[in-house]
């Protein structure tokens, strides 16, 4: 059976049209017909969603050896899914760093709720004590210009200052290029939230493999910059999330 049909056939057990399957994961309708008809095929950010929202092992979609979706998450996996679902963006931003911390080697970060500072000295006991959180930053920058290869498992970890912004990142990015001037420079460390883009708003894109930084219009991606022409948008882009802000250089931790 074919990725095609697979998806078809775990999409109908769930219930959901394709339009529906399409909101949940933001995707365009037919790119979901697109995708069952085998015309093309869902790129790895678009495919992880898919097995979240229909609750099915992506081995079952990717490996003929999986014959049906009956690889799907046991009982405590699927409470603790359920509880993600009914948290804000600011918790799931606070439960994936929680998970990415426990993915990494013993010794290579301090855990995200840990305060990360000195013994205090009776001078110091009046100042505020900084908390830090460990979050994920793209080895690879994004293009504000000429596109620049985004690859989705390329992250180091990052520690950075726990705020209000920083605990609603899903991620963080360097920018790389001018189209995006004068709101966002070469060089600066956006903060992107795992959430849709609406039109007027920035975003994350990636289309053929490159991983831009842009404005969502109608039917096309803009930069802020003149120089730089449209994008014309297509079934292949696809947002990885809404750009909610610069990371300040002050908040990393040495």
């Amino acid at each position: 059976m074919t990725l095609g049909k697979k998806l078809q056939r775990a999409r109908k057990q769930k219930g959901y049209t394709q339009k529906q399957l399409a909101q949940m994961i933001d995707a365009r309708h037919n790119s979901i017909s697109n995708w069952e008809n085998d015309l093309n095929a869902p790129d790895i950010s678009a495919l992880r969603r898919i097995c979240t929202c229909l609750e099915i092992n992506p081995a079952y979609l990717l490996f003929d050896s999986i014959p049906s979706p009956s690889l799907q998450l046991a009982q405590e996996e699927a409470e603790l899914l359920s509880a993600y679902r009914s948290l804000d963006q600011s918790a799931r931003g606070a439960v994936r760093a929680l998970l990415f911390y426990y993915q990494q080697p013993a010794a290579a970060n301090t855990p995200p709720s840990a305060v990360q500072a000195a013994p205090r000295t009776k001078k110091q006991a009046s100042r505020p004590v900084l908390q830090y959180l460990t979050g994920r930053i793209s080895s690879q920058s994004v293009a504000a210009g000429v596109g620049t290869y985004l690859d989705d498992d390329s992250f180091d970890s990052i520690s950075v200052l726990s705020n209000p912004t920083t605990r609603k990142a899903s991620f963080f990015v360097p920018v790389s290029g001018d189209s995006m001037e004068p709101q966002y420079h070469d060089g600066d460390i956006l903060i992107v939230q795992d959430s849709a883009v609406r039109q007027g708003e920035i975003g994350i894109f990636t289309l053929d493999g490159h991983g831009y930084v842009k404005k969502r219009g109608q039917g096309e991606l803009l930069s802020l910059n003149p120089l730089y022409d449209p994008i014309p948008m297509d079934d292949s882009i696809f947002c990885n999330g809404k750009v909610i802000g610069v990371l300040n250089p002050e908040w990393i931790a040495d």
